[in-house]
């Protein structure tokens, strides 16, 4: 995988904005997510998989980025999911979904 493919890769998970084109600059849930940079030591990308700070994770080497390409998509449905799951709770608890009214 070369950068040009991971960013392309980036840009087509749903949720997840490039907001700088060039240099790519993504924003998940319109917060800040992933950058990069060129250090060095070769290519990094910043990401917040949290609610804290960056953390930096090696995007050089094609191993790298299908790492970091998998590290996101996790995080991402994870999040998702996690939302999608939260809504249908009220239906579990007995209360009427939206639907329902």
């Amino acid at each position: 995988m070369t950068h040009d493919d991971l960013v392309a890769a980036l840009r087509a998970i749903d949720d997840v904005v490039d907001v700088g084109r060039d240099p790519p600059n993504f924003h998940f849930r319109s917060r800040p997510f992933l950058h990069f940079h060129r250090g060095d030591d070769g290519i990094y990308a910043d990401v917040r998989f949290g609610g804290g700070e960056f953390e930096p994770v090696r995007a050089s080497t094609p191993e790298e980025r299908l790492a970091l390409l998998a590290s996101v998509l996790d995080h991402v449905e994870r999040l998702s999911g996690a939302r999608k799951s939260h809504r249908g709770r009220h239906h579990e608890r007995g209360r009427p979904g939206p639907d329902e009214g």
